[in-house]
């Protein structure tokens, strides 16, 4: 028994061996001896080979595949019939058939140049991108959901698998394509595509159950699958291989392994609101918005040179009679500055408050910067107003309109900063409401506890709400004080911002009053009590006392946040939130403590073994050595960021070096990316393990041909497109099906593509041809996906739930995306044939392709229904067949009382063809 073991054990240390041999262990070899292995050499430019049939070529692809063949004494098969090119050419580039119409149509046309221009229309159609987009989310390992036992939702994760349809549909150069995966944040952060294709390096599974003890060993599985899924997606290179040790196989040390790591080290996953508008539509929107602006400008300067100086007249001749009536006890704050931690935007109104614009986040703090005149400061007044624009009114941001006010904060200096300001001792506070007497009342505000905090909530929302802080002693300075606070709101259950504060002082130290508006700065009661005295004041002090006027008026106040509110608006936007991949943006939570996922980690060690509590030494972003040349190092593709983009730009070099063609990895990649375009193709790459070009991945049957396809792409802008209508105008990709035993004798594999060989449809395409032939497909495109079988848009928006695949693609070879996945697996089970005889789903999509057939006999339902459902009319036998199941069918219904004989018989036909093996494989 021992025997066959023992060969068979043999047997595949001979292969390694051999592996070996032709390979350069990373472990033990340099990068320039790893650069003699095939994938690692530059590019050979070829030129298409001499061959003894001159006439059957059609495109430089042909002569490679042709001199292959004749090297083995092979010949090619003749081109297919037009019924199955129109049938091939519709299945690889939109995956579903054509009609009856357009067939005929392309049959007929008598021009040669009928199946260029059907590929020019085909590549053309929407349709393409969901096809194709589908075959590079399988790479991508491209989910919606975590993963693992908890497997939570990422409800803006398919705004990546849009960006990737987009982008086929679009052509964009794979070279950008790429990049924009890698770094599209840091490369165009302005262009919202570029910040969704980042969501690429996060697709992959990540448990969120997890305890800070697991943060920084979670934290370095996640880097693990950016690595690896960068290299087997990109490079086709099992980097990964080298997280524990040197690769055994590839030319890749494991220093090289974590440098690469580093580069995603700042990296994390956010889901953001970004404008998804057009060019154009944002040009258009600008343009409305600037003339909205315009027209309240207009507004609010005629009011004020129109109105408001007769109004300002009336109003000094008025307190003429009794000066007293200016008398006030609270002065409103003017802020010079405003600024909060978290990015929300605060805009200040006429009447002296701030409003908040936008989404707020979880926690926010706003720090507020002004001078006053106003002596011997014994209080602030901190006022919560409603605003229509807040929840319910306000007056705060939360989902209800409550607000918690965690800490609040006095610095005060003298204006002129002739000392540092000092904090402000706060003795006693009182509100105009509180949720309670303890942790949520007013004087938890300034206890020092962030958990604690003044909180309106239920019994104050849509009302106006103030507190006063009193002062331990008064403060100012003679020359005037500057005054900074600072308001915290750090309960993250929810968004308990104050939507509207607005702030005032006072020198009464008594002061209680919580509701009357305050009254104008110091300096601006002065020059009104001068002007009512009869003085002649200066134009600014005049002004000052105007401005202050006018901020009184309700029609002043209306037209002035009128124009506040256009301003803060913009241009109007289509805003959505992406899932992206980025630094400096709030991370998406996890279940562990509610705060972002996992710990931050911005310094990348070496680990021994691959564990994260082993740490040899600390290593700098870097790619790999061995596809390096020209003696560059990782400095020729680092560049500082911009101006006011943070301190990182790491992928961004990573994105350069992976596209350079001269010093950098570009070759290999336009290597991988057309044997991808090849496989999908002609049902096997030229390189028939597509993400691995290493030492354990097979080697390339047609090396010149691989090399000739790359320099082409690159030498013509990486253009796709192009690239599938040279693949698919080869004699090569036309040639029919037919099969030969001789040639099969020397060939058994196809491997020298004599023939066109047939395959099955993926899950996807067969779905969608039913719905196609049954005329109930949806064709509408992007957004949000679905888990119900019963969808009829294209099988591509699916929702991709780890944990809960669509149970119709599973049993057809669906893949479950847990890692990059090169090619599916094509099975035969019962299950299948189950699918399709059984389901609920079935019997519905052949009642519809039943009631497309419209003929007044069977013989004529027959040919209608084999043109929908094969593209071709049925033989003779077939047709016999064919009607005599039908009529046969109808009598059993007959006999059974039913009165839909003719439709129930048709549909059981219908449901029969979608059955056949013709209906799934393309021929």
């Amino acid at each position: 028994m021992q025997g066959p073991r023992v060969m068979l054990f043999a047997s595949a240390l001979a292969l390694a061996a051999a592996a070996l041999a032709e390979s350069t262990p990373g472990q033990s070899a340099s990068a320039e001896a790893g650069r003699k292995f095939w994938s690692f050499q530059p590019l050979a430019h070829p030129q298409p080979p001499a061959t003894k049939d001159g006439q059957w070529s059609r495109t430089p692809i042909d002569r490679f595949v042709l001199a292959k063949m004749e090297e083995k004494g092979l010949s090619p098969n003749p081109i297919a019939p037009r019924e199955k090119l129109i049938r091939r050419a519709y299945f690889d580039l939109l995956g579903v058939p054509p009609t009856p119409q357009e067939v005929a149509a392309f049959v007929a046309d008598p021009s040669p140049d009928a199946y260029e221009k059907l590929l020019d229309r085909l590549l053309a159609s929407p349709r393409y991108g969901e096809r194709w987009a589908r075959h590079w989310l399988d790479v991508a390992r491209f989910a919606e959901s975590d993963g693992f036992e908890h497997d939570s939702d990422r409800p803006a994760a398919y705004q990546y698998r849009d960006f990737v349809i987009r982008a086929f549909n679009e052509d964009m150069p794979f070279d950008r394509f790429a990049q924009w995966q890698i770094a599209g944040d840091e490369l165009a952060p302005d262009d919202w595509q570029a910040m969704a294709a980042t969501g690429f390096l996060t697709a992959g599974v990540f448990p969120t159950q997890i305890t800070e003890k697991e943060f920084e060993s979670t934290r370095y599985n996640q880097l693990d699958d950016m690595v690896s899924t960068v290299g087997t997606a990109m490079l086709g290179l099992t980097v990964g291989c080298a997280r524990c040790h040197d690769h055994k196989f590839d030319p890749i040390p494991t220093a090289d392994y974590y440098r690469m790591a580093a580069t995603f080290a700042t990296a994390i996953r956010s889901d953001v609101d970004l404008d998804k508008s057009t060019p154009a539509e944002r040009e258009k929107a600008k343009s409305e918005w600037a003339q909205k602006r315009d027209a309240a400008r207009e507004k609010l300067h005629a009011f004020e040179h129109e109105q408001l100086p007769a109004k300002f007249d009336a109003f000094v001749a008025q307190n003429k009679q009794n000066p007293e009536a200016l008398a006030t006890v609270w002065s409103v704050l003017d802020f010079q500055e405003v600024k909060t931690a978290h990015g929300t935007t605060l805009v200040k109104q006429s009447d002296g408050s701030l409003l908040k614009t936008g989404t707020p986040p979880a926690k926010e703090t706003y720090t507020l910067v002004a001078r006053t005149s106003v002596p011997e400061i014994a209080a602030l007044r901190l006022e919560a107003l409603t605003d229509k624009s807040l929840p319910h009114n306000g007056p705060g941001a939360g989902p209800n309109g409550n607000f918690a006010l965690s800490e609040i904060e006095i610095q005060a200096g003298p204006a002129d900063g002739s000392s540092p300001p000092v904090p402000v001792k706060i003795a006693s506070a009182i509100a105009t409401h509180e949720q309670n007497k303890g942790d949520l009342s007013v004087a938890s505000s300034f206890d020092g506890k962030p958990e604690t905090g003044w909180a309106v909530d239920l019994g104050g929302i849509g009302k106006d709400q103030a507190a006063i802080f009193r002062f331990d002693k008064p403060i100012g300075s003679p020359g005037g004080t500057l005054l900074t606070i600072t308001l915290r709101f750090e309960h993250a259950s929810a968004q308990h911002l104050i939507g509207r504060p607005r702030l005032s002082v006072t020198s009464t130290p008594e002061a209680n009053d919580l509701k009357s508006p305050p009254g104008p700065d110091v300096a601006v009661g002065d020059a009104l009590k001068r002007l009512i005295a009869g003085e002649l004041l200066p134009d600014p002090q005049r002004d000052i006392a105007r401005s202050w006027f006018a901020s009184t008026l309700p029609e002043y106040i209306n037209l002035k946040r009128e124009l506040a509110d256009i301003e803060a608006r913009g241009p109007a936007k289509k805003l959505a939130k992406v899932q992206v991949t980025s630094e400096g943006l709030p991370p998406v939570t996890n279940f562990a403590d509610g705060r972002g996922y996992p710990h931050f980690y911005p310094q990348v060690y070496l680990l021994k073994r691959g564990d994260a509590n082993n740490k040899v030494e600390p290593v700098t972003p870097s790619f790999l050595h061995v596809l390096m040349r020209g003696g560059k190092d990782e400095s020729a593709w680092q560049s500082p960021p911009p101006a006011g983009r943070g301190t990182s730009f790491r992928r961004a070099a990573l994105a350069r070096w992976l596209t350079d063609t001269d010093n950098g990895a570009g070759q290999l990649l336009a290597r991988v990316i057309v044997n991808r375009v090849w496989q999908h193709h002609m049902g096997r790459g030229i390189v028939s393990t597509p993400n691995d070009f290493g030492a354990q991945g097979e080697r390339p049957t047609n090396p010149e041909l691989l090399d000739w396809l790359a320099s082409d792409l690159i030498e013509h802008g990486w253009q796709l497109k192009r690239l599938h209508k040279l693949v698919m105008t080869s004699a090569v990709y036309m040639q029919g099906a037919q099969a030969s035993p001789e040639r099969a004798a020397i060939d058994p594999h196809d491997t020298y593509l004599w023939r066109w060989e047939p395959r099955r449809l993926e899950a996807e395409p067969i779905r969608d041809s039913v719905l196609a032939v049954s005329g109930l497909l949806d064709e509408t495109m992007f957004g949000p996906g679905t888990l119900d079988q019963n969808m009829r848009r294209r099988s591509i928006y699916f929702t991709v739930k780890r944990s809960q695949l669509i149970p119709m693609l599973m049993v057809l070879d669906w893949p479950e995306p847990l890692n990059s996945i090169g090619g599916r697996p094509t099975t035969t089970v019962a299950p299948q044939a189950l699918l399709f005889m059984n389901s609920p789903q079935a019997r519905q999509y052949a009642d519809g392709f039943a009631g497309r057939i419209k003929a007044d006999s069977v013989a004529d339902s027959v040919g209608q229904a084999y043109r929908i459902a094969f593209g071709r009319a049925p033989t003779k036998t077939e047709a016999e067949v064919s009607t005599a199941f039908i009529e046969r069918q109808a009598s059993s219904y007959q006999d059974a009382g039913r009165s839909d004989t003719r439709p129930a018989a048709l549909a059981d036909f219908c449901q029969a063809l979608m059955s056949a093996n013709e209906f799934v494989y393309v021929e």
